[in-house]
Parts: C-alpha cells; sequence; structure tokens
C-alpha cells in the first residue's frame, strides 16, 4: 500500500511553495511592527544567546524527534526553543481509504484533507513564533521549562525601565493623573534613548482604566456628568501632549494543547496590566540553520515521508529560531493597576 510521497501535492517542491503561500497569508500582527524576522547562517547563534543568562548550550535538543500533534487540537505548543517543530501521522487507516478511494472525488477529498493538516502545522509553527516575539517584549524573559529543555533568559530591560504602581495609587483610581505617569515614563525613555517610543502597547483591560478616567473625561470635552470616553478620544488626549499613540494587544494568552500530557494549558504573552512603551529596532525573531532542511538553510520547512514498520506517513515541520532584543532599551515595562 502506497504513502503520501508518490502524490505531487506532497512532493518536496509543492510543500516548499505551500510554506511560503502559508507564511506569505498571515496577517502581520501589532508586535510585528517592533520585532522583525532575520536569517543567520551561524550555526552557533542560539548557543551564543543562552549563554547570555549562563546556561550551558547542552539544553538545546537539537536531536530530538517532533512530538506528534494531536489533529484535534486548534493550537498547539511546538516543542523545543531553538529548533522546535511538529509532526502528523497519516495513519494506516487513512492510507487504506486514500489507496482504495471509489473514485476520484473521494480520493482528493482526502488529500485535500492532508494538505490542510500541512497548513495547519506551518500557521502552528508561526504561532510559536508570533508567541515569542509577544512573550520577549511583554515579559523581558524567556522561560521554558519542557520535556527536559530549561531556559530562564533575561533580555536585559534597564531596572529603571520597570515601573509598577502599588494598589491604592494606581489606574484604579479614577482621579489618578494617568497623564502625569504617561509623560513621566516618557521623560525616562526619551532620556535613555533619545527618542520618542512609536508607540504605548497596552490590554483593553488597562485602556478601559484610561476611558472612564476623570482627567481624561475632562481633557476631552465631555460634558459635566460624562463617566467615560472613547478610545478615540483617549488618543487625542494623550496626542495633545505628545504622547506616543496606544497600540491595543488583544491577544494577551494562548490556550493550546500541551504535546506532551495532552492537557489544555494557557500560556500569558502579555500581562493585562502592563503598559510598554516600545519602538521600532527593539529587536527581530532570528531564524538560523535548520537540520531538516538541505545543507541546513535558515527556512522553515514541511517534509513528507513514508514508513513501513509500523505503515503510515508523517507530515513535519521544522525550524530554528529565537527571538532577540538587540536593543532592550527600547522597552519600558509600567504595571498600572494590580491583578
Amino acid at each position: 500500500m502506497a504513502g503520501i510521497t508518490h502524490l505531487e501535492e506532497f512532493s518536496k517542491p509543492s510543500l516548499r511553495a505551500l510554506v511560503d503561500e502559508t507564511v506569505k497569508n498571515q496577517t502581520p500582527s501589532v508586535i510585528d511592527q517592533y520585532v522583525g524576522n532575520e536569517v543567520t547562517y551561524d550555526t552557533k547563534f542560539a548557543y551564543d544567546i543562552i549563554k547570555r543568562s549562563n546556561h550551558i548550550a547542552a539544553m538545546i535538543g537539537l536531536g530530538a524527534e517532533k512530538p506528534v500533534v494531536d489533529r484535534h487540537a486548534t493550537a498547539t505548543r511546538m516543542g523545543e526553543i531553538a529548533h522546535f517543530g511538529l509532526k502528523d501521522v497519516v495513519t494506516v487507516e487513512e492510507l487504506y481509504a486514500l489507496n482504495q478511494a471509489r473514485n476520484g472525488g473521494e480520493k482528493n477529498a482526502m488529500v485535500d484533507k492532508l494538505v490542510n493538516r500541512s497548513i495547519d502545522l506551518v500557521e502552528w509553527l508561526q504561532l510559536r513564533i508570533n508567541v515569542e516575539k509577544v512573550k520577549a517584549v511583554a515579559l523581558g524573559v524567556n522561560e521554558y521549562n519542557k520535556n527536559g529543555v530549561k531556559i530562564a533568559l533575561d533580555y536585559g530591560i534597564p531596572t529603571e525601565h520597570k515601573k509598577a504602581l502599588t494598589s491604592g495609587n494606581d489606574w484604579d483610581e479614577t482621579d489618578r493623573d494617568v497623564i502625569g505617569d504617561l509623560l513621566a515614563w516618557d521623560e525616562q525613555y526619551r532620556e535613555t534613548n533619545g527618542q520618542s517610543a512609536d508607540a504605548i502597547l497596552m490590554t483593553r483591560q488597562a485602556l478601559s482604566k484610561l476611558t472612564k478616567n476623570e482627567l481624561i473625561i475632562a481633557e476631552s470635552g465631555r460634558p459635566t456628568g460624562a463617566i467615560r470616553v472613547s478610545e478615540a478620544e483617549v488618543q487625542n488626549v494623550l496626542a495633545s501632549y505628545g504622547l506616543p499613540k496606544i497600540e491595543i494587544i488583544d491577544e494577551t494568552s494562548v490556550t493550546v494543547k500541551d504535546i506532551y500530557t495532552g492537557d489544555n494549558e494557557t500560556i500569558e504573552i502579555f500581562p493585562v496590566n502592563r503598559v510598554v512603551f516600545i519602538a521600532k529596532g527593539v529587536g527581530n525573531f532570528l531564524t538560523g540553520p535548520n537540520p531538516d532542511s538541505q545543507n541546513f538553510e535558515p527556512v522553515a520547512t514541511l517534509d513528507a515521508y513514508d514508513e513501513r514498520t509500523p505503515r503510515r506517513s508523517i507530515i513535519e515541520v521544522a525550524q530554528s529560531g529565537f527571538a532577540v532584543l538587540d536593543n532592550p532599551n527600547l522597552l519600558l515595562h509600567a504595571d498600572v493597576f494590580t491583578v
């Protein structure tokens, strides 16, 4: 019984084109404006980054087998930090259905199903990259402890760029001078960098505090008795003080299925109470040499291969990469209410 590699859709050129098209069709996130994408041909790039946190390079398991995706999951967390990926198993029952299709339409439907599962794998690879970018910017650290791989990397955001308001003196208080807070942090940012931030990242929960702030309501020109302003009015008030624009982060966490336990887990990627001043040039997601690609090219790969014992076919994605903050001083964190 034939596997899937004889099918045109699972030839190397077709799979390469599928990766390129899937990545091209990804909608850029807010973070993509500030954390770009670069490639490196340095085979030690991941190890050099890890060294900064005084951890040994042995934690990077390049030779480890990729975990198998649960095809019923809507999203998934990828395997490892420097080299990460997933594989989907096409079972013998599915191969039988493919080879014994009663007509061309039935066969094409089965092939389309497998192609869609391949697209899922590529999208989940992109999810890992997006999660790593957001975590780097919003948390300032990269912590990972799963399947024998451990990382505790501090990206080095300056201590003076880490602010935290205390309960009773934070944005939960509607009479808080929130404009004064933002102006003070903006001044600190400009003193450090010689430039203003390009944007202030915040969640809708944080924005909600601003829309109900008495000072902003008054500055917006709303009539006496008004208890709330719109997002546009908040933006206008802050702009009148020369403050950067607000960019809203809608996804503060990602709920995925843990490949190793089968349980759902929620990964916090942006604290709901955090405000982040940010500028372009803060860093990049650096894609490095991929041992699954021909000649170790720094690209994402999508491969298909057939196995005989047990009889099955495998669809597999992989990439090597790491979120790198070249200029962590271009970040300023402020926790503006308690949670």
